[in-house]
C-alpha cells in the first residue's frame, strides 16, 4: 500500500513537472520572440539618429572674406531642434612659402537668438586644433591647394527659430598662403541622436540577453550523466576553452555569444563538468551584458563613464580565472552572475528519493 502510494506521489508529481515544463517553454518562447523583436526595433532609433546626425535639413552656405565681415545676419532654423556650423577655407600657397607655414586662419563666431541670449561664441584655427584633432581637419590638394575645416559645436536654436550670426575671418597671414575662398556652411533640423543611440543601444543590449537566454531554453537542458567523478584532462580542456570564448567579446561584441551557445550546445553532452562550465560563462557573459546596459543608460552622468571600464576590467579578469579553474579540475561559479540559464537535475531521481 505505501508503494502504490509512493507511485501514485510520483505520478501527480511528474504530471507537475510537465505542466511547469510547457509553462517554461512558453516563457522561453516569449523571450525570445521578445529579444528578436527588440534586436530589429533596435534600427530604428539607430538608424533615425544616425540618418538625422548627418543629413539635417539642406545646408546654407555664407560666403566669408576678411574684409566683409558677417554682422547680425538673420536666419531661419527649424525651431527648438539642433544645428551644426562648419567653416571651410580655401588656400593657395604661394610661390615663395614661409620656411614653416602655418596655415592657420583664424575664425571667429558668435551665434544669438533674437532677444541676444548667446548660443555659440567660439573662435578655430589649425594652431590650436592640434591638440583637438576634431575640431579642424587639413585636406592637401594638388597644385598647391589646402582646404581648412573648422568645425563647431551644435547648438539648438530658439523656440522661434530665428538666430543672429557673426563671422569673422583673420585677415593678416604669416605662412604666405592665398586665400581664394571662405565659406560658412549651417545645417539644421538635426535630432537629439544622444536620446535616440542611448534608447537603440538600450533594445539592443535587453534583446541580445532576451534571445539568448529564451532560445537556449528552448532547446532544453539534458540531464548530465552521473557526476563525482574526476574530470579528464580533455573535458578540462574543453571548458577551459568555454570560458575563454567569453574574450571574443572584444574583436567580435555580440558575436561572441551565438559562438558560446553554439560551443555549448554542442559540447554540454560530454560531461557534467564540461556542461556546467560552460553553462555558468554563458551567465556571466550574459551577466556583462546586464551590467554594460545599466552603465550606458547611467553614461549621461558621471557614475555612467566610471563604471563602464570597471566592468570591462572586471569581464576580463574573471574570464580569465574561470578558465584558470576549469583547467585545474575545479568547480567555480562567478561572483555578482545572474543565474539565466539553470542547472540541469534529473527530476524522477529527486522524487523517487522525495517519495521514501
Amino acid at each position: 500500500m505505501r508503494r502504490l502510494h509512493g507511485v501514485q506521489i510520483i505520478h501527480l508529481q511528474c504530471r507537475a513537472i510537465s505542466l511547469s515544463s510547457t509553462a517554461m517553454n512558453h516563457k522561453a518562447l516569449v523571450a525570445a520572440v521578445a529579444g528578436i523583436a527588440c534586436l530589429l526595433g533596435s534600427c530604428v532609433p539607430l538608424g533615425n539618429a544616425t540618418w538625422h546626425r548627418w543629413r539635417g535639413s539642406p545646408a546654407r552656405v555664407l560666403p566669408l572674406t576678411p574684409t566683409t565681415p558677417l554682422s547680425g545676419v538673420t536666419l531661419a532654423l527649424r525651431p527648438a531642434r539642433y544645428a551644426r556650423v562648419a567653416v571651410t577655407v580655401a588656400l593657395k600657397a604661394s610661390e615663395t612659402p614661409a620656411a614653416k607655414p602655418a596655415h592657420a586662419v583664424p575664425v571667429t563666431l558668435r551665434i544669438r537668438d533674437a532677444p541676444g541670449r548667446e548660443l555659440l561664441n567660439a573662435s578655430r584655427d589649425t594652431q590650436a586644433a592640434r591638440t583637438h584633432r576634431t575640431r579642424a581637419s587639413i585636406a592637401q590638394a594638388g597644385g598647391g591647394h589646402l582646404t581648412l575645416h573648422y568645425d563647431f559645436p551644435p547648438f539648438m536654436a530658439p523656440t522661434d527659430g530665428r538666430i543672429l550670426l557673426d563671422a569673422q575671418l583673420a585677415g593678416a597671414r604669416n605662412d604666405g598662403a592665398l586665400l581664394e575662398k571662405a565659406e560658412i556652411v549651417i545645417t539644421d533640423d538635426l535630432g537629439d541622436d544622444a536620446v535616440g543611440v542611448t534608447f537603440g543601444v538600450f533594445m539592443l543590449l535587453a534583446g541580445w540577453i532576451a534571445a539568448v537566454v529564451g532560445v537556449l531554453t528552448l532547446l532544453g537542458n539534458p540531464s548530465p550523466p552521473a557526476g563525482g567523478q574526476r574530470a579528464t584532462s580533455g573535458e578540462r580542456r574543453a571548458a577551459m576553452r568555454g570560458h575563454l570564448l567569453g574574450l571574443l567579446a572584444y574583436p567580435l561584441p555580440f558575436v561572441h555569444l551565438l559562438v558560446m551557445a553554439r560551443w555549448w550546445v554542442g559540447s554540454r553532452g560530454r560531461s557534467a563538468f564540461v556542461e556546467e562550465h560552460g553553462r555558468e560563462a554563458l551567465n556571466f557573459q550574459l551577466s556583462i551584458l546586464v551590467y554594460l546596459l545599466i552603465a550606458f543608460s547611467l553614461s549621461l552622468v558621471v557614475i555612467g563613464i566610471l563604471m563602464l571600464p570597471g566592468v570591462l576590467l572586471f569581464q576580463i579578469v574573471m574570464t580569465i580565472e574561470g578558465a584558470v579553474q576549469a583547467r585545474a579540475g575545479h568547480r567555480f561559479r562567478y561572483p555578482l552572475t545572474f543565474r539565466f540559464l539553470r542547472a540541469p537535475r534529473d527530476e524522477l531521481a529527486v522524487l523517487g528519493s522525495e517519495s521514501e
